[in-house]
């Protein structure tokens, strides 16, 4: 969808007013897709990169430790906790390969990923996200947290290595 002016301005505002609103929510209220919101937060907030980088992303964030794997409906916000497993690539799916997360991602539907720095909630947050053609989320992979919920600081390295990695 492309945003006209007096949306993507009410959608600034909204962003101005509440910082740490929900993507998926702003989009709903504004009529407009997540990725249009997205696509409005400035440079410092969210780095974008092609979805053919899919399967690399994937790949690199094996290994981080705990991580929440989060798909936003709209009716349904579900939650995974844990360590990213392996994957590997069948018919078009990036198939998760361990527990307590497993399933399959359509990686052939995803055109972008989003490296997203931002406060959700009163908390900074770090997260990967993955969009489809038609402005959807996917699904979004957040940093873990210690005991006092913290992030995790070799999470964040690691986020922003792959984040600077891919951008330049």
């Amino acid at each position: 969808m492309t945003l006209n002016q007096s949306q993507a301005d009410a959608i600034r505002t909204a962003h101005r007013y509440n910082p740490g609103a929900v993507l998926e929510e702003i989009a709903r209220e504004h009529g407009v897709t997540t990725r249009d919101v997205l696509s409005l937060l400035p440079e410092s907030e969210a780095v974008t990169v092609e979805g053919c980088h899919f399967e690399r992303v994937m790949r690199e964030m094996t290994g981080w430790g705990d991580l929440t794997l989060l798909v936003n409906t709209g009716d349904v916000i579900l939650e995974a906790k844990g360590p990213l497993p392996e994957g590997r690539m069948a018919q078009g799916y990036y198939n998760l390969l361990g527990q307590p997360i497993g399933g399959h991602l359509k990686a052939s539907n995803c055109d972008l990923i989003a490296f997203v720095s931002r406060q959700l909630f009163g908390s900074d947050t770090h997260s990967v996200q993955f969009y489809n053609p038609d402005g959807d989320c996917m699904f979004k992979i957040y940093l873990g947290r210690d005991a006092e919920r913290r992030l995790l600081p070799d999470q964040v390295e690691r986020f922003r290595a792959l984040r600077d990695g891919l951008k330049g």
